[in-house]
């Protein structure tokens, strides 16, 4: 009789064990608990970190010069955290790193000018690719042992070739 009453209670028990959560029960924590949280406690950890990173930029300075990364290494160490710490909206954390950071570039052709909207890594390429085409440019007219005829005619296939280079860059 004592084992019928416990199956019992036990079957009777088990529809209000087996009762799922709705989702409205789970915890969202509101936008100003982000926004207190990056005022106080990240904004100032960015303040503390920014002479570290600037430190460390000024350090690695000279070898960044002499390999042609100064500009890279000044945005990863102090531009990224100043950025971060004053133009990022307050409590805005997860989409900071998705945004549009393109910028217009002026792209100078051998007769005329384009306007692209270059990402931060394009903007690079570019540059990268003008200081190389201008090199080569300039090594083609420093060379005195070549005709001037020749000499015209690499400058130009060198032209040809530096516009192609910008028409891929663009495409990407």
């Amino acid at each position: 009789m004592k084992w019928k009453l416990g199956i019992l209670l036990l079957v009777g028990t088990m529809p209000f064990s087996a009762k799922a959560v709705p989702p409205s029960d789970y915890f969202t924590p509101p936008e100003t608990m982000y926004a207190f949280a990056d005022f106080w406690i990240v904004r100032p950890l960015d303040l503390a970190v920014l002479p570290i990173g600037t430190a460390t930029w000024l350090m690695s300075l000279p070898l960044a010069v002499a390999n042609g990364y100064e500009d890279r290494s000044y945005d990863i160490f102090v531009k990224n955290t100043t950025g971060h710490m004053l133009e990022r909206p307050l409590g805005s954390y997860f989409d900071w790193d998705n945004r549009d950071q393109s910028r217009p570039v002026v792209i100078q052709f051998k007769d005329s000018y384009a306007m692209a909207d270059l990402s931060p890594q394009q903007e690079r390429k570019y540059r990268n690719a003008l200081k190389d085409h201008q090199a080569r440019v300039e090594a083609i007219e420093r060379e005195a042992s070549l005709p001037e005829t020749d000499r015209e005619e690499l400058v130009a296939a060198e032209e040809r070739r530096w516009e192609s280079i910008v028409r891929v860059l663009l495409s990407l």
